[in-house]
């Protein structure tokens, strides 16, 4: 399938309510109701501890008959991810930037045999988002693993001369769209009743606050307690919600630092690894959230940083 133009498609979201006041005596208010699953012992016994012989290790990362959608895999790290996935087993959907011609999508299904979908969507756009979701339901794909891992970096712009059109732009991008995708891909996994894996990036400056990234550092901390409220919600659906939080990985964007020596020296040495990430270092991260080897890790925040966060 090559790149399909985006459609506007209205979705309907039916919220149970109850009617009446609420507490404060406020009449004709509608106030929604809890729909998530309680759990209740059944009569007959319950079963016994599993053996760890029960289950292969390996099988538990296979990800064969699972599709993928991930945002920003045209390069750097999720380009990567979407690599690791599809060599675990698993189809994928990219979400790239409306006319964006790469060839990225071809590669991937030619080097791992997987099937390789390409949708255009600006994630500067709500209504875009939404209406490509929908797209992608409409032409029968279902989807198991959400990546989100598209993002814009803040630049160096002191907080005195940053603007509203740049930070809307990073807060739009880097938070607003990654709600907004995980709610209606959520939704989708809840109706599938099928379980799901969403798996979002982060920042290690959502943990440290820098100087010029008044933006960016805020809105990546937003999606690391984003992660939690979903996961908490989403658990009892057997939805894993969970982030990575990159340190200093060599992508495209980082090169200046790379290619400056001053910098370079500045920041290898403030890592404990001494050595920059790379993209290939969130491929097994990558296959570990999105399979049966998560289950049971939810609104867990993991650094792949070379143990930066630590210092």
């Amino acid at each position: 399938m090559d790149s399909m133009k985006t459609e506007e498609a209205t979705q309907k979201v039916v919220v149970p309510v109850v009617h009446g006041g609420d507490s404060a005596g406020q009449e004709g208010q509608n106030k929604p109701t809890s729909t998530m699953p309680q759990f209740t012992l059944p009569d007959q016994p319950l079963p016994k501890a599993c053996k760890a012989a029960d289950v292969h290790t390996l099988s538990l990362f296979d990800l064969s008959g699972k599709t993928a959608l991930v945002t920003g895999a045209n390069g750097g790290i999720g380009g990567s991810m979407a690599h690791g996935l599809a060599e675990a087993g698993a189809d994928i959907i990219i979400f790239q930037i409306p006319g964006e011609n790469s060839d990225f999508y071809k590669e991937l299904a030619s080097s791992t045999g997987r099937k390789t979908y390409v949708y255009d969507c600006d994630l500067g756009n709500s209504s875009s988002i939404r209406s490509t979701v929908q797209k992608v339901l409409d032409d029968g794909h279902n989807v198991d693993i959400l990546c989100n891992v598209a993002g814009i970096s803040s630049g160096s712009i002191p907080i005195l001369y940053e603007t509203d059109e740049h930070k809307d732009a990073i807060i739009q991008i880097n938070f607003n769209a990654v709600w907004i995708l995980s709610q209606c891909i959520a939704r989708h996994m809840v109706e599938r009743k099928q379980g799901g894996k969403i798996i979002n990036i982060c920042s290690l400056a959502a943990y440290r606050a820098q100087t010029t990234f008044s933006v960016y550092g805020p809105m990546k901390a937003a999606v690391g307690q984003m992660t939690n409220s979903f996961a908490n919600e989403f658990g009892p659906y057997n939805i894993q919600v969970n982030a990575i939080y990159p340190g200093w990985i060599h992508t495209a964007l980082a090169q200046r630092f790379v290619d400056d020596k001053a910098s370079n020296e500045r920041i290898v040495n403030s890592i404990p690894a001494r050595r920059w990430g790379k993209p290939q270092d969130f491929k097994g991260i990558a296959v570990f959230l999105a399979s049966e080897a998560s289950d049971y890790v939810n609104g867990a925040r993991i650094f792949v940083d070379g143990g930066t966060h630590g210092m």
